[in-house]
């Protein structure tokens, strides 16, 4: 792992600690003036990553860019190396991870995006993904459940996201059936659950699991605006993200969601 990321998650599980250059560049054995150069390609990135005085550097608990690396910080030990991207801005994440999964030809992904330019609903329209204001992420995860537990496992998922945005976020949903997420009335979540199905055996073999959630947006088009709002919470992103693929993994019972 190079500087960078490694003080990524540093930063990313200490927020709002100040940590001197000399202790940094004895931690990673490395000089102060390579901590230095990877600080501020961070800050490059949109950390929000400060100098304290002489004391050192820290991260803001309201920077809220988004990194495979902060994830993985709030991910336990055994999901740690699960293939995660991030992008700036992608089509679909549904698309996406589909994309990624098909060139890697085995095991999960997760793919999230800092805005998507054609998300869709269920029911095909737009889903409004403007940047750096929602968490988009899609996971690809292979299973062999049987076609009749189709419904069961919408609602299951849907019980999932509600309590990664409580534990990480504050805010307590209520999920309107089969898998909307509404908090004072309005929709704040939506989700796109597909899944591709072995007919030889008559079991679904592998879910594409697309959560929108609408964090800190406040400017929606005049045609939903009246509908959606946003969970209006300073909730670290990359933290929720985590909080999803480890509830995920673990409904499904997938070897490294245990904390």
């Amino acid at each position: 792992m190079s500087l960078k990321k490694e003080l990524l998650e540093l930063f990313e599980l200490n927020r709002g600690t100040v940590f001197s250059g000399t202790s940094l560049a004895e931690r990673f054995g490395v000089s102060r003036n390579a901590v230095w150069k990877a600080v501020n390609s961070l800050k490059e990135d949109g950390h929000q990553v400060v100098s304290d005085g002489k004391k050192g550097y820290l991260m803001m608990d309201s920077s809220d860019r988004l990194s495979a690396e902060g994830v993985r910080s709030h991910l336990p030990e055994g999901l740690k190396d699960i293939n995660i991207n991030v992008f700036d801005s992608v089509d679909s994440t549904n698309v996406e991870a589909g994309r990624i999964f098909l060139s890697q030809k085995q095991g999960g992904v997760v793919v999230i995006a800092e805005q998507q330019y054609a998300g869709r609903t269920r029911k095909g329209s737009r889903f409004y993904s403007p940047y750096g204001t929602g968490l988009y992420i899609s996971l690809i995860i292979p299973v062999r459940i049987g076609m009749d537990k189709n419904e069961q496992i919408v609602s299951d998922i849907a019980s999932v996201v509600h309590r990664a945005i409580k534990d990480s976020a504050g805010a307590d949903t209520v999920i309107r059936p089969p898998c909307d997420l509404y908090l004072a009335g309005k929709k704040v979540c939506g989700m796109l659950i597909e899944g591709n199905v072995d007919l030889t055996v008559c079991e679904i073999s592998c879910l594409t699991i697309g959560i929108g959630v609408n964090v800190t947006t406040e400017d929606f088009p005049d045609d939903i605006k009246e509908n959606v709002a946003s969970l209006g919470t300073a909730a670290v992103r990359c933290r929720l993200a985590a909080e999803i693929i480890r509830g995920l993994y673990g409904s499904f019972g997938l070897k490294g969601a245990d904390v």
